[in-house]
């Protein structure tokens, strides 16, 4: 009766053993696997992304009509701006091998042109009688200040500086999440 019951208590150690194991393995949180969609689906997450922002102080000189006084609006105005320039990282390539990852940016672009109207000044203002300026006029500069913006502002070192800022970023979200893999960004140039 003794080795029967030694017996019993032995494959009951084994089956309490057993079960430990498969209940750990089985509830052990699996790394999930490195696919192209788990990699876009983190880049997506964070979608339109603004890397890089500049402030533009700008003048511009309107003149509108032909006789001083009589028709001849004109004036001076001082203005500020903020440039954002970013990507749209839902549509980076992403290219997955054994030895790397590979991401294909797009190229930065701007993401927005936006006038401050509370900083706009307006300097050697000559009003004509029969040529009152309206709203429309306004309307009209903050559209001329946003052409200004583009023409002048370094627009070129604001999309490098987005694009550099968008690669370090790449770099930083997904690094951690690629194994042994090597990581390759490339960007697109913009034109």
């Amino acid at each position: 009766m003794g080795k029967k019951l030694l017996f019993i208590i032995l494959l009951l150690a084994v089956g309490i053993g057993v079960g430990s194991y498969g209940y750990a393995y089985l509830n052990t949180p699996k790394e999930p696997e490195l696919t192209s969609s788990f990699i876009n689906g983190k880049l997506e997450a964070v979608s339109e992304l603004t890397t890089a922002k500049l402030t533009y102080t700008g003048l511009i000189k309107y003149s509108e009509g032909s006789i001083p006084f009589l028709t001849q609006n004109s004036f001076s105005m001082i203005y500020t701006a903020t440039v954002r320039a970013g990507i749209d990282l839902s549509k980076a390539v992403v290219e997955i091998t054994e030895e790397e990852v590979v991401i294909m940016l797009p190229a930065c672009e701007i993401q927005s042109v936006d006038i401050d109207e509370e900083s706009i000044e307006f300097y050697d203002e000559k009003w004509a009688l029969f040529n009152r300026s309206t709203k429309e006029d306004v309307i009209d500069m903050v559209s001329a200040a946003k052409e200004d913006v583009t023409k002048k502002a370094d627009i070129e070192s604001l999309l490098e500086s987005a694009s550099l800022q968008t690669e370090a970023l790449v770099k930083g979200l997904l690094e951690d999440t690629i194994g042994e893999r090597s990581l390759v960004i490339q960007s697109e140039k913009g034109e």
